[in-house]
């Protein structure tokens, strides 16, 4: 018998009997990720948390650190190019002559925006 309860974890029976728990709670685990994704990313989700089960506390404290950083690098990128992306559109229209762009500006009250 397998029963969880948050961090309560109770395993009582056989080693055939634990393990045949075991393979049907991944069986279903595997379709339920299935279901709104692919089985290979359901395969990858469960072979993750076998991965994740090997190790102790502080290595996965180090897991999340990382993946904590990771988004931290991506969202700063993504604000970075949002950035640099509103400056740019700040900018007015050039054509690269600035004598021709003053001629539009006065011919167009301003210029176009």
């Amino acid at each position: 018998m397998l029963r969880v309860d948050y961090e309560k974890i109770e395993i009582k029976g056989t080693e055939t009997h634990i393990l045949a728990e075991f393979t049907m709670l991944a069986r279903n685990l595997r379709k339920l990720l299935a279901k709104d994704q692919s089985t290979d990313y359901a395969d990858a989700k469960i072979a993750r948390a076998i991965e994740l089960s090997k190790k102790t506390s502080d290595e996965i404290d180090e897991e999340i650190l990382k993946s904590i950083n990771e988004l931290r690098k991506m969202l700063a990128k993504v604000c970075s190019e949002e950035k640099s992306k509103k400056e740019n559109d700040d900018k007015e229209p050039s054509t690269g002559d600035s004598d021709f762009d003053n001629f539009l500006k006065g011919l167009f009250c301003g210029g176009a925006k």
